[in-house]
């Protein structure tokens, strides 16, 4: 056996009649099979980095730019997500402040909205933006100006009402607060509980 494109690194081939035809063939078929190993490996990565609709997204404070208004979030305590179908399956949207959702929603009525996510004022936790409560107060100073912050509970929205003179609202009061109808894009959650009220005779 002799060393065929050995400045390249590719294999070894036999010396003979048609040996650099077969030679380049063995090449050829190796770059192939490389660049399909390449391709389904940032496939697997893209899948890895899909966000789930059970989920919350990942938000990189100081990096992720807001979907509404295109300012960088910088406070998680403010922020908002709309997971929403995409071509691949489910697409994270982004906001600073919870108008900044709302505004989006309103604008986009072609979506199809998997869930919503807010973080908890008191804790930063995650918590569904239709299991939380929220206040609205003049005190609060949010990115966009909406005055709204999300909590966990009733508890905790009623404990820091007390401190900023606020008002604690439902995730549709909210909405209906700054000048919106209510939300028109159920989440898929909502979709099947009521699509199980339906089946009930």
């Amino acid at each position: 056996m002799a060393a065929c494109g050995g400045d390249v690194g590719v294999g070894r081939c036999a010396v003979g009649p048609g040996a650099g035809r077969l030679c380049l063939e063995e090449i050829g078929m190796k770059l192939v099979f490389q660049l399909i190993a390449g391709a389904v490996f940032a496939l697997m990565l893209a899948g890895c980095d899909r966000p789930s609709a059970d989920g919350p997204p990942e938000i990189r404070l100081g990096e992720t730019v807001c979907d509404g208004c295109n300012m960088i979030i910088s406070d998680q305590r403010w922020a908002t997500a709309t997971i929403v179908e995409g071509p691949r399956g489910p697409e994270p949207r982004l906001f600073d402040d919870f108008n900044c959702q709302v505004q989006y929603e309103v604008e986009h009525p072609e979506l199809v909205v998997l869930s919503r996510w807010s973080f908890s004022h008191a804790t930063g936790e995650p918590v569904r933006t239709e299991d939380a409560v929220f206040l609205m107060s003049d005190t609060l100073r949010t990115p966009m100006g909406s005055g709204v912050a999300a909590f966990a509970s009733s508890e905790q929205a009623g404990s820091a009402a007390a401190d900023l003179e606020g008002e604690v609202l439902t995730f549709a009061e909210t909405w209906q607060r700054l000048g919106y109808p209510e939300p028109s894009h159920p989440t898929e959650r909502e979709r099947n509980a009521n699509d199980g009220a339906q089946e009930v005779p």
